[in-house]
């Protein structure tokens, strides 16, 4: 059909060379060949297809008049109902074909059209891991010609840390699964990586995947974005509160099954509403991004003893879910308290960190306007024993007591208060 299509004269030259054909037929088989007048519909049929619903009518309408003149040369006894009969079959047959045909060409058009209109990369792949058809977008997005698409396994242009999730996903649609919402990452002409989701359906009997693909890699930015903001203070950068929540959960889950204790720091800007009131906000914003800063410069990984490598691999044997950061986590609680939790640490190192942190604040100083203003910290220090005593409330309510008791102190200083047990 799509050669009959493509070349209209092929077509009317196949026709032609049909009926004369059958003309040779009926002379060759004389009146006991009336049988041969429904040959007539091939070459109708074939005008119909390549050329359309007109030409099918005139196709039927020719083929009418070579039959009746046949039979009017023959002496073939034809009622008035039987010329009838026979017109309305040859025209019925090139109207519905050649509708039939124009439909199928408009269908044909159409899809077309999307395939290579869609802003959305539009693929067929093989089940040996070739594309064999790719639309334009592909190039559009990605900048490969679809020779080079076409020329090399898709799984060449996949990340390699996506590869084997790729080539997992491949073999389960090549069994017959259908594909929704997959994403992988493909790097562009440029080296330049993508993500793509991927929805797709098999026909294993063809042995050929169709499939759609969107770059969603602006959408994965702003979900990466949103799912960083939910865990990060705005203005500092820190940890928020509601991370910082599950750090201390999970860390006190930590210990209670391979008893390993810590400490909890709380950490308060001192007269830090002085420097609001007399400065503006915008100044206690600068002032708290500094304390910000100078913690975690300040937090260091030797802060921290480093696990025990036969406890690590006792853990992983056990298949325990994410393992907590063994380094300080450190968060902001909100307005211009600070908190930080120090894993695996014992008394003495939490004192020494509690110290460091208030002395290098101290040290520092803050231009606002081209005024000096000299920051300090108080900080309380609560402790966790080995087997995760006492629980997050009352750690955080122990180690918040003792900074208030710095503070009613005078602040700019450190104490350690040991409540686990």
């Amino acid at each position: 059909m799509a050669l009959l299509v493509s070349r209209p004269r092929v077509a009317v030259a196949i026709a032609a060379g049909l009926f004369a054909l059958i003309l040779v037929l009926r002379f060759a088989a004389g009146t006991a060949g009336d049988a041969v007048s429904f040959l007539y519909v091939v070459p109708i049929a074939v005008v119909a297809v390549a050329l359309g619903e007109r030409a099918g009518l005139i196709a039927g309408t020719a083929a009418f008049i070579l039959a009746s003149g046949w039979a009017v040369r023959e002496g073939v006894d034809l009622t008035p109902l039987g010329y009838v009969i026979r017109a309305g079959v040859f025209l019925l047959i090139g109207d519905l074909v050649g509708r039939f045909a124009t439909g199928l060409r408009a269908l044909e058009a159409e899809s077309a059209r999307h395939f290579e209109l869609s802003l959305d990369m539009i693929c067929v792949a093989g089940f040996d891991g070739y594309f064999k058809r790719v639309n334009p977008a592909f190039e559009r997005i990605l900048g490969y010609s679809e020779e080079d698409l076409l020329g090399r396994p898709f799984l060449d242009f996949v990340h390699p840390d996506d590869r084997q999730r790729t080539e997992e996903e491949a073999a389960a649609i090549s069994e017959g699964t259908s594909t929704a919402q997959f994403r992988n990452r493909y790097f562009d002409k440029n080296g330049e990586v993508h993500w793509i989701e991927w929805a797709s359906q098999p026909l294993p009997a063809e042995e050929m995947i169709y499939a759609v693909a969107r770059d969603v890699t602006d959408r994965k930015a702003l979900e990466q974005e949103l799912q960083r903001l939910s865990h990060h203070d705005s203005l500092t950068g820190l940890f928020n509160r509601r991370r910082f929540e599950e750090e201390l959960r999970r860390q006190l889950a930590y210990t209670r099954r391979y008893g390993s204790g810590g400490a909890l720091l709380v950490i308060d800007v001192d007269r830090f509403k002085q420097i609001n009131d007399s400065l503006g906000h915008a100044a206690g914003d600068r002032a708290l991004c500094q304390v910000a800063a100078l913690l975690r410069d300040n937090l260091r990984g030797s802060d921290v003893v480093a696990r025990d490598p036969e406890l690590r691999t006792r853990r992983e044997g056990d298949g325990i879910g994410a393992e907590p950061d063994p380094e300080a986590v450190l968060a902001r609680l909100g307005g211009d308290e600070f908190v930080v939790l120090l894993p695996e640490v014992e008394e003495r190192g939490a004192q020494a960190v509690a110290e460091r942190l208030a002395r290098t604040v101290r040290e520092s100083v803050l231009r606002v306007e081209g005024q000096e203003i000299h920051l300090e910290i108080s900080v309380g220090v609560a402790l966790f024993d080995e087997y995760g005593r006492p629980g997050e409330l009352e750690l955080l309510a122990a180690a918040d007591r003792a900074m208030y008791a710095v503070k009613a102190a005078g602040g700019d200083g450190a104490t350690v208060v040991a409540v686990g047990g």
